[in-house]
């Protein structure tokens, strides 16, 4: 399961269609959002408990003290003199915030968004086998997390750069996944998994607009990259799915029903190849053991 912010409540749509149509999950690799999701249904296997849980959350003080709203306000394009120059103040006030602290959001908000999803137990008592996928900020090689605590293990790989705080964790200082292996297949594969299936909801650029400044071309060049990074990991899954997300802004977590619908049409699309893809599974399996 990839990452992609609010894009990656599709996964909660995959899910729920999984189980509508009897495809199995033995074991997750999840990065960034991704791991949010796996690990909650890694925890319990049950996609509408997920989705109570999660529609729980976007409405709780916790989430509202991320500030991802302020994230969307700050990138739309807008067309009044007021609109522009308050757009041009929250971006010097985020610029500046980061140039002053080691994240945008705190570690206590941080904290408190994980504590609310995600249960405090060590990462191997889930009832499903689970990883998650990192960027080792010293070694610059990826680390995936198989072991100790579970809130720990997903809030390193949901670290994003200078929004989140990073995560020091066996030893090493842990960002998002996403900047290295967006779409952890190979992580999937090492845990076990004979058939993997790639979810990846930033499948397509967004649309480029005239550069502002300095500042915004280094950030499409970096897009660019983990965009490029994410498809040579895909090429790995033996199935990629790629729900359609209308190019919502990735902080933007208003259109929580319409990214789990896209997640269960996407299933739904390519339902005949899952099945195909699943009953060979089981018959390599059974032969081989």
């Amino acid at each position: 399961m990839g990452g992609g912010a609010a894009r990656g409540l599709s996964h909660i749509g995959v899910l729920e269609a999984f189980e509508e149509y009897g495809i199995p999950v033995d074991c997750i690799a999840g990065t960034s959002m991704g791991a949010i999701i796996g690990a909650m249904y890694a925890i319990e296997p049950d996609a509408a408990a997920i989705k109570r849980k999660f529609t729980a959350f976007l409405d709780s003080k916790a989430f509202r003290e991320s500030r991802f709203s302020y994230m969307v306000e700050m990138d739309l394009a807008q067309a009044g003199l007021f609109d522009r120059l308050s757009q041009f103040a929250k971006k010097s006030i985020f610029y500046t915030l980061l140039m002053t602290r080691r994240s945008f959001i705190e570690q206590a908000a941080t904290t408190q968004n994980f504590a609310f999803l995600i249960d405090d137990i060590p990462l191997n008592k889930t009832r499903i086998p689970f990883c998650t996928s990192t960027l080792d900020l010293v070694s610059g090689k990826e680390y995936v997390v198989r072991q100790g605590n579970l809130q720990q293990a997903v809030a390193a790989s949901c670290a994003i750069p200078g929004l989140f705080p990073p995560v020091e964790l066996d030893g090493r200082l842990l960002v998002d996944g996403g900047w290295i292996n967006a779409v952890p297949a190979v992580p999937a594969r090492k845990l076990g998994a004979d058939l993997v299936i790639a979810v990846d909801v930033n499948s397509d650029l967004d649309t480029f607009r005239e550069p502002d400044s300095a500042v915004d071309i280094v950030a499409r060049a970096e897009t660019i990259t983990r965009w490029a990074l994410g498809n040579r990991e895909c090429s790995t899954a033996d199935l990629l799915l790629t729900p359609e997300t209308g190019g919502g802004h990735w902080a933007d977590f208003s259109l929580f029903q319409e990214a789990v619908a896209s997640g269960r049409a996407e299933v739904e699309r390519h339902l005949p190849q899952l099945r195909r893809l699943a009953a060979q599974a089981r018959w390599k399996r059974l032969i081989f053991g």
